[in-house]
């Protein structure tokens, strides 16, 4: 009697062992994944120079996170500098990236400023992309005087089977503590009522992708279920701490009775 009452002891322990394990899964699971959910807004707008830098753009290409610095200015513009030493890391395609999901159908909006140290001579240089589904837009920075740099103003539709953008700075040509170097301002992805201005330029990649593969890839009653999908994804740490957190309660509870 005393062995039994000590055994449902032991099994009870057991359980509350898994539980409280199952439940720092799933806080850790959360923390990992709040900083893709602050890329995956769903309010309509998005900005790129607010909060954590180094967490929102990443490193691509042959550079590391510490050869890459993120600088507020004063003027609230962000200033992205490149140390690197060895002249072959802009060989291969090179910079910094921002990747946003745009889960909500419809038209947005990405306007910024984007200033680079240029010397053509010596083959130094950067370009801002906005990159969605097959669409790219690409402005390289020109030599220009000081305080002037390159504005963008594009309008676009997501392509249904990739609700994303994605912003990337590219750097080539230099060395050293200031191998690229340009400021980012005001740059922010902003989801649109309605059609772009008749004048402005933009690109629906939900047209083109229907007249590629067929209506059938449009969402019915205009929801993007690729895009809920993938925002249900985003949970799949917590929900495979769930699924362990139930089948490590159930074997326990067999073993009770």
């Amino acid at each position: 009697m005393k062995q039994r009452g000590s055994r449902n002891a032991f099994e009870q322990a057991l359980i509350v062992a898994a539980a409280m394990t199952a439940a720092i899964i799933c806080g850790l699971s959360y923390l990992a994944d709040r900083p893709w959910s602050g890329k995956a807004a769903s309010s309509s707008e998005i900005d790129l120079l607010a909060g954590n830098l180094t967490g929102q753009w990443s490193v691509y290409g042959a550079l590391s996170a510490t050869q890459v610095s993120f600088n507020r200015i004063s003027d609230g513009s962000v200033e992205v500098k490149i140390h690197a030493d060895d002249p072959s890391w802009s060989t291969v395609d090179s910079g910094v990236s921002y990747t946003a999901g745009l889960f909500f159908p419809g038209w947005y909006e990405f306007t910024g400023e984007f200033q680079a140290e240029v010397d053509n001579s010596e083959g130094i240089g950067a370009q801002l992309e906005v990159h969605s589904s097959r669409w790219r837009f690409i402005t390289k920075a020109h030599s220009r005087r000081k305080g002037r740099g390159e504005k963008i103003n594009v309008y676009f539709r997501p392509a249904y089977s990739d609700p994303a953008a994605k912003i990337s700075c590219q750097f080539w040509g230099g060395t050293g503590d200031s191998a690229g170097k340009a400021v980012f301002r005001n740059m922010r992805i902003v989801r649109i009522a309605g059609a772009p201005p008749a004048k402005a330029f933009y690109v629906d990649l939900a047209v083109q992708e229907e007249a590629r593969l067929g209506k059938s890839w449009r969402p019915h009653k205009g929801r993007n279920a690729l895009g809920w999908w993938m925002r249900l994804d985003r949970f799949r740490g917590a929900g495979v701490a769930v699924l362990l957190l139930g089948m490590i309660v159930g074997i326990s509870w067999r073993l009770l009775a």
